[in-house]
C-alpha cells in the first residue's frame, strides 16, 4: 500500500512541477516561495491584526509567533529525520527545479506547516481574515511542489499538522482568554 501512495505522489508531482507549468507562474511561485519576497505580506498581516484588534491582536500575535517556532522546530526536528523522505529534487530524473533543491528532507514541508498554522488560526482568531489569509497559504504551500522541492502529500501532511496546531492554538486562546478585566 505504502508503495502505491508514494507512485500516486511521484505521478501528481510530475503533473504540478511538469505539466501544468507556465513561464507567468513560473515567476510568481517562485517569488511566492521565497520569504525574501513574501516577508512583507506577513509583516502586513502582523501590523493590521495589532493596529485594528490592540491587545487582543498582540496578545493573539504573540501566541501565534510562539506557535509556528514549536510548529517549525517540531517539523524540522523531529518529524521529517521521523519519516526521513528525500526531496523530489534529490529523486526524481526528470524535474523542473526552479529554486536550489535545499537541506533537509521533504516531509512534511515546513512552509505548509508554518502557512497551515497561520491560516488556521488566523481563519479562527480573525474570521474576516479568513479567506485572504487561506488563499495565500494555499498558494505559498503549492509554490513548494511547483517548484520542485517538494511532493503533493509532502505539502497536504504539513498543511494538516500546521492546521492542526493553529487550531489548538486558537481554541485554547480563546477558552483562556487573557483580559484586563481578570483579577
Amino acid at each position: 500500500m505504502q508503495n502505491v501512495i508514494i507512485h500516486m505522489d511521484s505521478a501528481l508531482f510530475h503533473v504540478l512541477n511538469g505539466i501544468w507549468t507556465s513561464p507567468p507562474t513560473d515567476h510568481l511561485f517562485t517569488l511566492l516561495t521565497s520569504i525574501r519576497h513574501t516577508w512583507p505580506i506577513y509583516a502586513f498581516m502582523a501590523l493590521f491584526i495589532g493596529f485594528t484588534y490592540k491587545k487582543q491582536g498582540i496578545i493573539a500575535l504573540l501566541a501565534l509567533a510562539l506557535t509556528l517556532g514549536i510548529t517549525d522546530q517540531f517539523s524540522t526536528h523531529v518529524l521529517k529525520p521521523m519519516v526521513n523522505r528525500e526531496r523530489p529534487c534529490r529523486q526524481e530524473t526528470t524535474i523542473r527545479l526552479l529554486i536550489p533543491c535545499g537541506p533537509g528532507q521533504s516531509f512534511p514541508s515546513t512552509h505548509a506547516i508554518n502557512n497551515g498554522c497561520l491560516a488556521m488560526f488566523i481563519g479562527i482568531m480573525f474570521p474576516q481574515m479568513r479567506i485572504w489569509v487561506l488563499v495565500f497559504a494555499l498558494l505559498v504551500s503549492y509554490s513548494r511542489i511547483y517548484v520542485g522541492v517538494h511532493y503533493p502529500f509532502d505539502v497536504l501532511g504539513g498543511l494538516a499538522f500546521g492546521a492542526g496546531f493553529g487550531f489548538l492554538t486558537a481554541f485554547m486562546l480563546k477558552r483562556f482568554p487573557m483580559s484586563a478585566d481578570q483579577n
